[in-house]
């Protein structure tokens, strides 16, 4: 209420007209209707006395009309200003700048985690955008100002004694002040919605809010999220601090700097500001600090990493802040709410509350998979972990290993591998399961170490032995890793056979060394037969044939097969070892022979193909017989072949092998002189290997295409894409890939003309691999 509502209030309670309260205060009538009409808002104190004496008020209303008066007569007549000074050196934010500098008026909430720069950020938006707001920049500490009202009205040049002792006051006289004015409002560090609502400005003016909560019930306004930088940024920050020259002297160890402070502009800023300081030290010794001590090294003067998390931690609930410690347990960045119950000790429910309370203030990321925990907000939970939480760590583990089991024995069992049940967790379907399994597939190792070291032993052989068939859907180097850890921990004989044999599958099949793999799988034989353990025997036979075959032992890789196909038992297993049959005997030069044992099989098979496993085996089998059509110059029955193959793959979601199979159904197009057919597979397989990391699949298709090339006699093609599948063998940098870089650079050097260097390529390319597709179950 303004002063002359509240005069004319008072005038008509007493009864006096306004010619009767001029008589008896000596004010004229004239100026006592300009002040209730609202033309003269500020009388002089002497009129204000005189009214208030007519009018016989008592105390409580004297002072109410006498803070009127006063705030009647405050008006802002020059900009305001409480900015930090310009900030330099933000750097990696132009795209939040740009958005800032859209809202011509209005609300934006910047968000995110300790030390983001959300700060930094406002005030360099507010000194950018000076120009559009002629009535000042204001920035309030609502994280360190305890009367943030009162520091605002101070700023917008309100005297002390015109400020009113009361909130409701203050905040009618914040309001008056800023009605139709252009001002840029800083509200740092605000913790609550209806903090932001008694604060924000009006209107006319913009309110750039930063905050480690989203403050998701603000109505109408934009949302910022801070992340940490992009390397590229977080070294030109560094740079900026110590120094260009500093940084391109040590290149690498600059990337490892910025890698261990996470990327975060806080971190970043005090390893630039330690090291500006000690301009003797090499990069890497801080780095050497950061590893020893992690957090305790990211300090410096009263910039400290640690101090800012803690602040971001201490106002959560008591189950909040145990799950946030519990985290630091956590294999890998990602967390469910079953997780995160399973190591609190609590309710999904409770977890999942707890878990959003994080993410609240910034201490976790939402993504599609659940929650995130990244960079040095991991390293801060990983430091708040004690003796205490070792129980929790077992209970962690072990779900995570009963997980695995749930979703592995989903993909299907062969042989002895069949004993191995879930014990109470269960998914809801094969793609819940294979979708949780392609998340944790990298951390398996970690996983598996971290149990054994637990005494899990049990626990870790079971969840190895369960993904034998997720493992041949998603080859790859880890599960040599993973099988030898598993070993290590096998406290019965028959596991010990199941994992040795799976052991000799990655050796031979996806490591491509058919001499160890045989040592493993003989061994395993041995023990089998010495414990009076033969359930798997069959399997171990089957893969030792194709190890011998590898070596070029073709005859007693023929004679292990048949043995390992009269050792079957199940229908699917004696159908898939028959197919490995045929694999042998179109290496031994009979092509038409595999051709029927391929076509029999595939036929039976396609009466029950429906689970991963079984649509697994029966892609392996159409996959080989287009091989064997191919060598039985049938190319156009090859394709026919291939095509269903890459349509069983594609229902089954096997992008490795649909991938293979695409490459070899361009060899089948190249066989029929169809060179532009062949090259359309060889790119869609290029993809495929490129997506899944498969880099000997993209050296290979890679030369596959040079081949292509020196068909059609275009020489500058041939050499683009060895020298492709160099540069890819130089970045794998494996046994595997250096001796086909020797066979690539033999191509690019030797003297002749293009005939000689395309029958040399192709003979490189089909001593390779002696299987393709080897026999992976």
């Amino acid at each position: 209420m303004t002063f002359g509502a509240l005069l004319l209030r008072h005038r008509k309670n007493a009864g006096l007209s306004q010619e009767e309260l001029s008589e008896r205060s000596g004010v004229s009538v004239r100026a006592i209707s300009d002040m209730e009409r609202g033309r003269a808002r500020s009388p002089q104190r002497r009129t204000t006395e005189a009214l208030l004496d007519a009018l016989d008020l008592d105390a409580r209303d004297r002072d109410e009309l006498r803070r009127l008066a006063r705030t009647g007569r405050i008006t802002l007549t020059s900009p305001a200003g409480s900015l930090p000074m310009y900030v330099a050196d933000l750097v990696g934010r132009d795209a939040e700048l740009d958005i800032i500098a859209n809202r011509p008026s209005g609300l934006v909430v910047v968000h995110g985690a300790a030390g983001t720069g959300k700060t930094s950020l406002a005030v360099r938006a507010a000194h950018l955008l000076e120009g559009r707001f002629p009535d000042g920049q204001l920035l309030v500490d609502l994280g360190g100002a305890a009367q943030p009202l009162q520091r605002l009205l101070k700023d917008l040049g309100v005297p002390a004694e015109h400020v009113p002792e009361d909130v409701h006051g203050q905040t009618r006289l914040y309001r008056s002040l800023l009605a139709g004015k252009r001002l840029l409002l800083i509200l740092d560090g605000a913790r609550t919605e209806q903090e932001v609502r008694l604060l924000g400005a009006s209107p006319d003016c913009l309110t750039v809010v930063t905050s480690r909560r989203r403050l998701a019930g603000l109505e109408g306004a934009t949302w910022l999220r801070l992340g940490g930088l992009t390397e590229p940024c977080a070294l030109e920050l560094l740079a900026s601090i110590v120094g260009t020259d500093r940084v391109d002297a040590d290149p690498r160890t600059a990337r490892e700097l910025v890698r261990l402070c996470g990327r975060s502009p806080l971190a970043v800023r005090i390893a630039g500001n330690r090291l500006a300081s000690r301009p003797r030290w090499p990069l890497s010794h801080l780095v050497e600090q950061i590893e020893e001590r992690r957090l305790a090294a990211l300090t410096a003067g009263d910039l400290d990493v640690r101090g800012a998390f803690e602040v971001s931690l201490a106002h959560l609930p008591q189950t909040a802040r145990l799950v946030f410690r519990r985290l630091g347990l956590l294999v890998g960045t990602h967390v469910t709410a079953e997780l995160a119950a399973e190591l609190a000790g609590v309710t999904v429910i409770e977890a999942e509350q707890a878990l959003e309370e994080l993410t609240e203030v910034s201490l976790l990321d939402p993504d599609d998979r659940g929650y995130a925990i990244h960079g040095l907000v991991r390293t801060f939970a990983q430091g708040l972990v004690d003796a205490t939480d070792d129980e929790a760590h077992r209970r962690m583990l072990a779900w995570l290993l009963e997980t695995t089991v749930a979703a592995g024995v989903l993909f299907g069992q062969t042989g002895d591998a069949r004993r191995v049940r879930r014990r109470g967790r269960a998914f809801p379907d094969v793609a819940t399961a294979r979708r949780w399994l392609d998340e944790h597939r990298d951390l398996l190792p970690e996983i598996l170490d971290r149990a054994r070291a637990k005494d899990l032993h049990d626990d870790v052989a079971r969840a190895a032995i369960a993904l034998s068939h997720y493992a041949a859907v998603e080859p790859g180097l880890v599960w040599e890793r993973v099988y030898r850890l598993a070993l290590a921990c096998a406290r019965e004989p028959w596991q010990e056979v199941v994992l040795l044999a799976q052991l000799g599958w990655v050796l031979f099949d996806v490591a491509d060394r058919p001499g160890p793999a045989l040592e493993v799988l003989t061994h395993a034989a041995r023990v089998a037969e010495s414990s009076g353990e033969p359930g798997h025997l069959g399997w171990v036979w089957l893969i030792a044939s194709a190890a011998h075959s590898g070596l070029g032992h073709f005859d007693e890789a023929e004679r292990v097969c048949l043995k390992a196909i009269a050792s079957m038992h199940e229908p699917t297993d004696v159908h898939y070892a028959q197919s490995v049959l045929g694999v042998l005997w179109r290496l031994m030069n009979r092509p038409n022979a595999a051709v029927t044992a391929h076509e029999e099989v595939a036929k039976e098979q396609r009466t029950y193909a429906h689970s991963i496993y079984e649509l697994s085996a029966l892609g392996r089998t159409l996959g080989w017989l287009g091989l064997a059509l191919i060598d039985a110059d049938r190319p156009d029955e090859a394709v026919a072949a291939l095509t269903e193959a890459e349509d069983v793959y594609t229902r089954a979601r096997m992008t490795s092998w649909l991938a293979r199979t695409q490459w070899h159904r361009a060899l089948a197009h190249r066989a029929a002189d169809r060179l532009a057919e062949s090259d359309e597979d060889l790119a869609r397989a290029l993809d495929g290997f490129r997506v899944i990391g498969d880099g000997l699949g993209e050296i290979e298709v890679l030369r596959e295409l040079a081949g292509n090339a020196a068909s059609r006699g275009e020489c500058g093609a041939y050499e683009r894409h060895l020298r492709d599948s160099l540069a890819a063998c130089e970045r794998w940098d494996t046994d595997a890939t250096r001796e086909i870089a020797a066979e690539v650079r033999k191509c690019l050097t030797d003297e002749g003309d293009l005939r000689q260097r395309r029958t040399a390529l192709r003979n490189a390319s089909a001593s390779n691999r002696s299987v393709p597709g080897g026999t992976s179950r």
